[in-house]
């Protein structure tokens, strides 16, 4: 029981930084937007959090972005504190992660090699429904 509600409280405290990206980079001319929070894992005892970022972009403004997310910790760790309601408010340490950039790459190599796309279902009669009612049985 103890996992499933720190489980929730990942997924509560991510939405939360979320929401309160925008809030915190209002005005500043930071390119938030290329800011994604990934996952958050939260310390059993509540007191710590580390939160996964992913962000799109060159190396130098991602390595800007993570400059200016740790100077505004402080700020996240606030709202979270204000908005929702837990015993302790986790200090947050900001980790970058290349998740989502490695399934961009993944996807483009598949397109490279000419792989089918979700959704497309190829067979030696075509496309679905292309054929349909023609079975090779009638001729």
């Amino acid at each position: 029981m103890q996992i499933d509600r720190i489980k929730r409280v990942n997924e509560i405290i991510r939405r939360e930084l979320a929401t309160s990206l925008m809030l915190v980079g209002q005005g500043e001319g930071a390119e938030v937007m290329r800011i994604s929070f990934v996952e958050v894992e939260v310390s059993r005892d509540l007191r710590g959090a580390t939160v996964l970022v992913s962000i799109m972009g060159t190396r130098e403004q991602a390595d800007e972005l993570m400059r200016w997310l740790r100077r505004h910790r402080v700020e996240f760790q606030s709202r979270i504190a204000k908005d929702v309601s837990l015993k302790y408010t986790p200090k947050l340490f900001f980790k970058q992660t290349q998740a989502i950039e490695k399934g961009d790459r993944v996807l483009d190599i598949l397109k490279e090699i000419g792989l089918p796309q979700e959704g497309e279902v190829q067979g030696s009669y075509g496309s679905v429904g292309e054929n349909a009612g023609n079975s090779p049985e009638q001729g």
